[in-house]
């Protein structure tokens, strides 16, 4: 009997659709620990499967009038897993490429303001969040982490042509397409005037304004992070903070730097965060780059006023030194490969080296 898959679009559009399916996962518990599918029921399967013993797949909480998508790692073992399904009478299909290609699956969220439409595009295994922000017929995109095309289709779809494109720093966890974005698309690419990189890019400094339809975007520093992160401020009511400020803690300062050093980022992350805490009225809503948790195809926008962030992060109500020591302390395990993907990312150039080899896993850049 052949296994039947399913690929990553597929899947994608049957749960944006609302359609019945059961996911099963069958990695071992700690690469399930690692990410996983919002929603997936669980059977650590891997070992017993990959020995020919099906029994492991016994008495499932699943209906058996609902399909089944079986997902592993890369999608070997599911297919395994899916064809002991179907013996037994389920309608099972494996994933095909597993974790490794769901790794890009995506969807959205909107948020619509006075003469802005903010569309929030995340990745929803990695938590990678990028944005498309469109006025008039003019839109702009922060952050892409998906290939261009999911961009140009955005923007065909609310009657937008994409203006500009932009990173909020050189990032170490996934490969930015900011520049293949840039070709694709003829924008002009901006950057902080300090960045750094080996390619060509519009520099913009500290408090420039950037016009796009009948709305505005202004550049804020707010290093610490890393040396050259910004964050973006938008009509004076939205601020995509990138991997300073996130919904449930600030950025790790440590990466590529030893401790002195990470205590140096850190006192500029400090500075930084006392600037966005002080930039607008407390209804500003703070949109970040990441998000340490499974997203869920359920619509809701990642963000959070900063009202309510001031109250919610301990970190952020901590005077400078303890903010410094506290922020060392709970620095979270390394995240694999950041430094070939931030050299990469710097040098602008990933030709030969296939991104979902470097990507895989959670996102680490969070202290809560």
């Amino acid at each position: 009997m052949s296994t039947q898959e399913i690929t990553v679009a597929e899947l994608q559009k049957m749960i944006e659709d609302g359609k019945k399916v059961a996911i099963l996962d069958v990695r071992p518990q700690d690469q399930r620990d690692e990410w996983q599918i919002a929603g997936s029921h669980y059977r650590d399967a891997y070992e017993a499967l990959n020995k020919g013993d099906n029994s492991v797949l016994e008495n499932l909480d699943i209906p058996s009038d609902v399909p089944i998508v079986t997902v592993c790692a890369a999608g070997r073992t599911s297919q395994i897993a899916a064809k002991a399904l179907a013996e037994k009478g389920y309608n099972a299909l494996s994933l095909q490429g597993g974790m490794k290609a769901w790794n890009y699956a995506w969807n959205t969220a909107e948020i619509k303001g006075n003469d802005v439409t903010l569309i929030q595009v995340r990745r929803v295994a990695k938590g990678c969040i990028s944005y498309i922000i469109g006025s008039g017929n003019e839109a702009l995109v922060v952050d892409a982490s998906l290939e261009p095309g999911v961009y140009l289709g955005l923007a065909e779809k609310y009657g937008w042509t994409i203006k500009y494109v932009m990173d909020t720093h050189i990032h170490a966890d996934y490969i930015s397409r900011t520049i293949e974005l840039a070709k694709a698309t003829e924008a002009m690419h901006l950057f902080t005037e300090n960045a750094g990189v080996d390619y060509d890019f519009t520099p913009i400094s500290d408090r420039d304004v950037v016009p796009f339809g009948s709305a505005n975007l202004m550049a804020v520093f707010t290093p610490g992070h890393t040396p050259e992160s910004i964050s973006y401020l938008i009509n004076d009511d939205y601020l995509l903070t990138g991997d300073t400020l996130f919904v449930n803690g600030v950025g790790r300062p440590d990466l590529k730097a030893d401790y002195e050093q990470g205590v140096q980022k850190a006192s500029q992350l400090f500075i930084s965060l006392g600037k966005i805490l002080t930039l607008s009225s407390n209804d500003l809503l703070i949109l970040p780059a990441h998000t340490s948790n499974t997203i869920q195809f359920d619509g809701r926008v990642i963000g959070d006023k900063l009202s309510n962030l001031s109250v919610k992060i301990e970190l952020l109500q901590l005077e400078k030194e303890a903010f410094i020591e506290q922020t060392m302390k709970r620095i979270p395990p390394t995240p694999p490969n950041y430094v070939q993907i931030a050299t990469l990312n710097k040098s602008g150039n990933y030709e030969g080296i296939n991104p979902a080899d470097l990507e895989a896993g959670a996102n680490r850049c969070a202290i809560s």
